[in-house]
């Protein structure tokens, strides 16, 4: 069945693959495009989404920092997360892309992925994403804090499990949620505060739950622009579950997203300008995003990081 379904070109009448023309991938030999299809190095949207909460959790941790870090130690941090974040997202894209190939051979938006098309083989998808995983590694033990790997471990579990959830449940995304969220842990580890014990614990788990919260709204949305070809494929998620009701779904998880954030500040004891920029700026875009569908990351990244970096500076010139 999987080796005929290979063969099988589900939409005929549409124009075949063919290179990009343009973009950096363009640039990169034929042979290495595949690899960073895979990656989704051309797909920027993707790489902001994981490294946000990153930006998000490590000027948290700043704020939160018995000893309030430098800028430049901060900076570095932000630095190292960067090129960590590329990786995480090729091994999370990498493996979801091989485990949901058949799917991808179903949905126009996902037929000329490279293992779909037949560009990439399972085995060197395999190989592959092992390979970045190995490439993880002198970020667990040399670059980061040793505090950081379980966490990082967790992250990259968590991402190869969401990978599998889409047959099994109709909350993908939840799990999907907790895997960005897990960003949080790392970058508080990574200043060396213990996430789950201390002062803390209430105000870091508030903006976990923000993050999980808002990976939700968001990849519902998204999802729905497949919808059609995922109930023909047979893949679950909440925008099938909650099609005719969305807006409604994503209006109260945005309320719970917002009281998260309050909480986070309150018992953070962060001033008027966490709550003005962080609180309320999210409040604010998160009500455009859901009314507009349109400029998420963008928006409520900034307005998640305006009011933290706010509270950071004030601690760091106090």
């Amino acid at each position: 069945m999987a080796t005929q379904s290979k063969d099988v070109n589900f939409f005929p009448n549409l124009p075949p693959y063919s290179h990009p023309k343009t973009g950096f991938v363009s640039q990169l030999p034929s042979s290495w495009i595949p690899y960073a299809q895979l990656m989704r190095i051309d797909r920027p949207a993707g790489i902001y989404a994981v490294y946000l909460p990153y930006l998000i959790g490590i000027i948290y941790a700043a704020c939160i920092s018995l000893i309030t870090p430098q800028p430049s130690a901060v900076a570095t941090l932000v630095l190292i997360l960067f090129p960590f974040n590329v990786l995480v997202r090729g091994i999370a894209c990498t493996w979801n892309d091989n485990v949901d190939q058949q799917f991808d051979r179903r949905v126009e938006r996902c037929r000329h992925r490279p293992i779909a098309r037949g560009a990439v083989s399972t085995t060197q998808a395999n190989i592959f994403t092992v390979a970045q995983i190995v490439l993880i590694y002198p970020f667990a033990t040399f670059l980061l804090p040793s505090a950081c790997k379980s966490h990082i471990a967790t992250t990259i579990a968590l991402f190869l499990v969401y990978a599998l959830m889409k047959r099994v449940t109709y909350y993908p995304q939840v799990v999907l949620g907790i895997s960005f969220a897990w960003a949080i842990f790392v970058c508080v580890a990574a200043l060396g505060i213990e996430p789950f014990h201390g002062d803390h614990v209430v105000s870091t788990l508030s903006l976990f739950a923000a993050n999980v919260l808002w990976t939700i709204i968001y990849d519902t949305i998204y999802a729905h622009q497949d919808i059609a070809y995922d109930e023909q494929a047979g893949v679950k998620s909440m925008a099938l579950a909650f099609r005719n009701s969305t807006k409604i779904l994503a209006s109260f998880l945005a309320a719970g997203q917002v009281g998260l954030l309050a909480l986070c500040g309150m018992r953070a004891g962060f001033g008027a300008g966490y709550f003005v920029g962080t609180v309320g700026g999210v409040a604010v875009t998160m009500a455009y995003y859901i009314y507009d569908f349109r400029d998420q990351f963008r928006i409520v990244g900034a307005a998640f990081l305006t009011g933290l970096l706010g509270e950071y500076l004030r601690k760091a010139w106090a």
